[in-house]
């Protein structure tokens, strides 16, 4: 071990069990399962902070940005929803309105940066898809996207979201309010059906769905996605064990 180690570095059994957000029974099952990077000293079992850290971003399969898209083509089972968010793509004040008012308060940010260049035929593509059937997949939440992603002009991959804290009539299936949306912006179909996928797993968290909706701003969005897709990695941890 490295004699510049810092003390606070090292964490006990219960402490590495806190941190991971699991049992100390289930750390250490994975412990004698060699699962987890660990030392015995004394008859005790000892965790260093930064080698945890490193582990656990091994197991999320973290990547360069750049790298993000080939990641979630490859058919990686973790699509980092938190990667494909920026701040200045959250939307924060949604205003109720016609559908295609509410699309058009969307796509506001991806029309900002100009890539985009024909803002009315984009909108217009996006109508067409609505007209077809609605995305708003009930309980507050819709999921607006092109109907085919070749036809966006985007390469991302990226995700808009847009909070309404009035809630709008977006034609939604439980015929009830829409608060939430996630604008799926990028021309791969592989990339798009992995984060409708995803997305439609993590929507069904109420608990998520509400947090979001009554978040007060962009960090604390960022914060309850990153928590959210952090308990999803936990249990899958816990699976493997």
């Amino acid at each position: 071990m490295d004699n510049n180690l810092k003390i606070n570095e090292i964490m006990t059994l219960s402490e590495v069990a806190g941190y991971l957000k699991l049992s100390e029974k289930t750390v250490l099952r994975m412990v004698h399962k060699d699962k987890i990077p660990c030392a015995k000293i004394a008859s005790q079992w000892r965790f260093v902070r930064s080698v945890i850290d490193d582990w656990l971003i091994s197991k999320m399969k973290v990547v360069p940005k750049n790298d993000l898209a080939r990641v979630i083509e490859s058919g990686s089972p973790i699509v980092p929803l938190s990667r494909l968010i920026k701040k200045d793509l959250i939307v924060m004040d949604i205003k109720p309105g016609t559908k295609n008012e509410v699309l058009e308060q969307l796509a506001r940010p991806v029309l900002r940066n100009g890539t985009v260049h024909d803002a009315s035929g984009f909108l217009e593509k996006l109508m067409h898809r609505e007209r077809m059937a609605t995305t708003a997949i009930g309980k507050g939440v819709a999921i607006p996207h092109m109907r085919n992603p070749r036809e966006n002009p985007i390469s991302g991959p990226a995700l808009v979201i847009g909070i309404c804290k009035a809630g709008t009539d977006f034609e939604a299936l439980d015929k009830k309010k829409t608060y939430l949306f996630f604008f799926i912006c990028t021309d791969s179909e592989v990339i798009h059906l992995r984060v409708m996928g995803k997305l439609a797993g993590l929507m069904r968290d109420e608990i998520t769905v509400s947090r979001l909706i009554e978040s007060n701003g962009r960090d604390v969005v960022l914060k309850i996605i990153l928590e959210k897709e952090q308990d999803i990695m936990s249990q899958e941890l816990l699976y493997e064990s």
